[in-house]
């Protein structure tokens, strides 16, 4: 396959070339990457909208409401942060796919990309039920919740990459990310971005609501989880584009990744990322 400008630099990156990176990428891979993500927010809708109907919690905001228990409220909302991270891990099986020819300069074609996912789709489902195991009670406890999440982000592009399995793609992302808490640091602040970004359109969509729908009518449920899915579907598709960029930066800083590549380019070996980084230099 003719090789093109790679999107990812084969070098450590400054947290701002990062980002432009999973912006890239996901231009690159945009109309699978957000069709997955739509897909993926609609089930998590509909798996979260029989908790909330059940916990009297109104909208798909998850914002507290005084007339809402607030232990119920806690539980509906910690279910929402599990959820997150169990639709990450699935997206993140794809741009996993795409990252590593995308740091080659040899983009696969959306084909490829979901064989590729579905090859490895029985490992992500049993990750992502191990991630959601973690966050969800730790989402509960609160505090654990906030370094987990952060910690556990490089985990399904682990699996893609390298084609481990499960567990130790998990503890792969539990070792590279919390080097410097940079890896934790990176995630937790692109998730805090668009997270204010989905809180601010769902106060606008419930006061918008408020003024033309006033009585949370059913309609009114309808139109907030419209508005919360497509929001999701664009948030989602670039966190996974980060995690999947940030793996394999974060190996390029950690393990030399990047000089283990250069070498197999300039011997003339064919470059397999998911043992490369054995023949790196370490970087410390």
């Amino acid at each position: 396959m003719e090789q093109s400008v790679p999107v990812i630099p084969l070098r450590p990156l400054t947290f701002g070339e990062l980002l432009d990176a999973a912006v890239l990428l996901l231009r690159a891979n945009a109309r699978l990457l957000l069709i997955a993500a739509f897909v993926l927010a609609v089930c998590e809708q509909a798996v979260l909208f029989p908790l909330r109907s059940a916990a009297g919690v109104q909208g798909t905001t998850d914002l507290f409401d005084a007339a809402t228990d607030t232990g119920l409220w806690w539980l509906v909302f910690c279910c929402g942060l599990t959820t997150e991270g169990i639709v990450l891990v699935l997206l993140g099986g794809l741009t996993g796919a795409a990252v590593g020819p995308a740091l080659l300069g040899t983009p696969a074609p959306a084909r490829e990309l979901l064989r590729r996912w579905g090859r490895r789709a029985p490992a992500l489902i049993g990750l992502a039920l191990l991630v959601g195991l973690i966050l969800l009670p730790s989402a509960v406890v609160a505090l654990p919740w906030i370094y987990f999440f952060g910690a556990i982000g490089l985990a399904a592009p682990a699996l893609v990459v390298d084609r481990v399995a499960p567990g130790p793609a998990l503890a792969r992302s539990l070792t590279l990310a919390p080097v410097g808490l940079r890896g934790v640091a990176i995630r937790l602040g692109g998730y805090g971005g668009w997270a204010a970004i989905r809180v601010a359109i769902g106060l606008g969509t419930a006061a918008l609501l408020d003024v033309f729908v006033p009585d949370s009518s059913t309609a009114a449920q309808i139109v907030t989880m419209v508005v919360w899915v497509l929001a999701n579907t664009v948030v989602y598709a670039a966190l996974a584009c980060i995690d999947a960029v940030l793996y394999l930066e974060t190996r390029m800083r950690i393990e030399g990744l990047d000089v283990a590549v250069g070498r197999s380019r300039r011997l003339g070996h064919p470059v397999d990322l998911a043992h490369t980084a054995l023949l790196g230099a370490v970087r410390r």
